[in-house]
């Protein structure tokens, strides 16, 4: 069976089967939704959206989903659309939602990076950083990897200059 569903408020419209994830709709439908969502896995609020209508068609909110949302699920409707799945045939709108949690900064991370690093031993902390430095020269290595032709042109037309320089020296002490 087919199910009608809407994505506000870009408009988007289309049919999908019934069993299909939301997620899977907007995809297919080319709605943006979901930009680093580990799909399926329920444990971020990047899939944010809220039900304006049809939600009797779609499953009962998952564990996850009342982990990330928790009350917000039933007062204003939101839900994670990696976990909707559409369950019976019908019409659906679904607006894309602003919802998101308090996000950590990144100098919430950075300060929690050091404070692990700090409370590593001494052994722990060198091998981590040896870890680091390995990952670090191999980036540089690919990074140098992918770019010789710019660096070797550059080395090829300074050897053309010279030698057509220094034949144009010859030249002129021949002449």
């Amino acid at each position: 069976m087919t199910v009608s569903i809407t994505f506000e408020p870009s408009g988007i419209n289309g049919v999908v089967a019934q069993g299909t994830y939301l997620i899977d709709a907007a995809r297919r439908m080319g709605v943006s939704l979901g930009q680093g969502c580990t799909i399926g896995k329920g444990e971020c609020p990047f899939c944010v959206v809220s039900i304006k209508s049809g939600a009797e068609f779609l499953s009962v909110p998952s564990n996850a989903e009342e982990k990330v949302l928790g009350d917000n699920i039933t007062t204003d409707a939101l839900r994670l659309a990696c976990q909707v799945k559409i369950e019976s045939p019908g019409e659906i709108v679904v607006a894309i939602s602003t919802f998101q949690p308090r996000a950590e900064t990144k100098v919430d991370q950075d300060a929690e990076v050091l404070k692990k690093f700090g409370d590593l031993s001494l052994t722990k902390k060198i091998a981590t950083l040896m870890q680091l430095e390995a990952i670090t020269m191999s980036e540089a290595f690919d990074s140098a990897l992918q770019k010789p032709l710019a660096m070797g042109s550059k080395a090829f037309d300074k050897i053309v200059e010279q030698a057509r320089s220094a034949k144009a020296k010859v030249n002129q002490k021949s002449s």
